[in-house]
């Protein structure tokens, strides 16, 4: 994310913070976007906020999705 403009970090930033907090938004909407299926939500929602921390908050590891 250090290459892109700030106003696209924060849109990418913004973007995962509504996922995260929208109870709406599950594995078929996620699968819907990406074609990477994850089981159920709470194994989907561990994986965003695991990518937030990676992108945002220096996590030393890049999360894998399920079967990766």
């Amino acid at each position: 994310m250090l290459s892109f403009s700030d106003s696209y970090v924060k849109l990418i930033r913004e973007g995962f913070e509504r996922i995260m907090a929208d109870d709406s938004f599950g594995p078929d909407e996620y699968e819907g976007l990406t074609d990477i299926e994850f089981p159920d939500r709470e194994t989907l929602h561990t994986y965003l906020r695991d990518m937030y921390d990676y992108l945002f908050n220096d996590a030393s590891e890049q999360p894998m999705p399920p079967g990766y």
